[in-house]
């Protein structure tokens, strides 16, 4: 009966294998580096492209994670004011960026929770794009809103956007009105006091103005700060012109480190490849 040996008979006998352990340490070490890196660039990729476009659109400000549009549906918006909301709204679906929606004009009611997906308010979209073109005019249809639609208390709907912001326990939110500012002489008074009220608060207050009169930027500014205003050029599609997005910025950190993973990978494949004894050059 043969004994089984561990010698392998296709092996290659080496007079001097020790010479080998230095480059064996070196390969393992690469291995071991590379194998690292890739982890790390693959879990920061990851970690970028969950908040790649769903961070913050450009309307919002700075260190804000969502927010809540709180959006003037008084009687007097209407008609081609309502492409300039259809835009806002664009942007922010563009951006993929979770928000909320609330309207007002007499009273506020809040028809979307913060951190609600983008894709929610194609819902409403369809309402602020003309049907037709008359005479050169844009023409729209009724909104489910109209019957309700009448005088304009914008302090209602600034408690109301922070009300919502409240509910969902958002720590980190913000509120975008988007208004004409021709606000009710009765609501001044409840005005400056919610203005106050968010200042507390510590939730920043961006404001898109609908066409609106001089006179009442400048009540609005006195409140919330002249930095508080979107840049209308934010709105405006010329050719040749460059203008500010409405939406959120090119992702290029997630860029950045999908081509580092993809070299990280070549060289992996370079550096890695098994040594084929006898193969042709």
């Amino acid at each position: 009966m043969r004994a089984t040996t561990l010698r392998r008979r296709d092996s290659t006998p080496l007079a001097e294998l020790s010479r080998l352990a230095p480059s064996a340490k070196r390969t393992t070490l690469v291995r071991v580096g590379l194998a690292v890196a890739l982890a790390g660039v693959l879990a920061l990729a990851v970690s970028s492209a969950r908040s790649a476009g769903s961070g913050r659109a450009a309307v919002l400000p700075s260190g804000a994670t969502t927010g809540v549009v709180v959006l003037d549906m008084s009687a007097s918006i209407a008609g081609p004011v309502y492409e300039r909301v259809a835009t806002l709204l664009k942007g922010i679906v563009s951006a993929n960026q979770a928000i909320g929606l609330v309207m007002f004009s007499d009273v506020a009611y809040e028809l979307l929770p913060p951190n609600s997906p983008p894709g929610a308010l194609l819902d409403f979209l369809r309402f602020f794009h003309p049907q037709s073109i008359a005479h050169g005019a844009p023409i729209f249809g009724k909104t489910p809103w109209d019957q309700f639609s009448g005088g304009t208390r914008i302090a209602g709907g600034l408690l109301q956007g922070e009300a919502a912001l409240k509910r969902a326990g958002v720590k980190h939110g913000a509120i975008l009105l988007v208004s004409d500012l021709d606000d009710s002489s009765a609501d001044l008074e409840p005005l400056y006091a919610a203005s106050l009220r968010l200042k507390k608060e510590h939730i920043p207050v961006r404001i898109v103005p609908l066409f609106a009169d001089p006179d009442n930027v400048q009540i609005f500014q006195s409140l919330f700060g002249a930095n508080a205003f979107v840049d209308p050029r934010a709105f405006t599609h010329r050719a040749g012109r460059q203008v500010q997005s409405v939406a959120a910025r090119t992702p290029w950190t997630l860029l950045g480190l999908g081509l580092l993973l993809v070299l990280l990978l070549a060289a992996n494949e370079r550096l890695n490849t098994r040594v084929e004894i006898g193969a042709t050059a």
